[in-house]
């Protein structure tokens, strides 16, 4: 496999996990907004739907942490990598 087409894959990847994680966040909200709308037609109590976006939140707030984790180490493994290769692409101008 070409380089080239190593960093398209990889990129696409991130692209794919980014994409995931705004699913992920958008469902969650929709969960909670739909909770409302049950509540504010009076199928669920008052209250119920606060009370269940805390904890919902806080999942949501969890993945997110679980997710960034992975990411933020990817990143700074690229951000390693290509500045090492850019580094050495300087030398070799100079």
């Amino acid at each position: 496999m070409e380089a080239e087409q190593f960093e398209d894959i990889i990129d696409e990847t991130k692209a794919e996990i980014y994409e995931a994680m705004a699913v992920i966040n958008r469902a969650f909200a929709q969960i909670t907004m739909a909770l409302y709308g049950l509540e504010s037609k009076g199928v669920l109590g008052e209250d119920y739907a606060f009370n269940q976006e805390i904890p919902i939140k806080a999942m949501a707030a969890k993945i997110n942490c679980d997710i960034l984790a992975k990411v933020t180490e990817r990143e700074q493994d690229d951000r390693n990598h290509y500045g090492r290769m850019r580094a050495n692409m300087e030398r070799k101008r100079k």
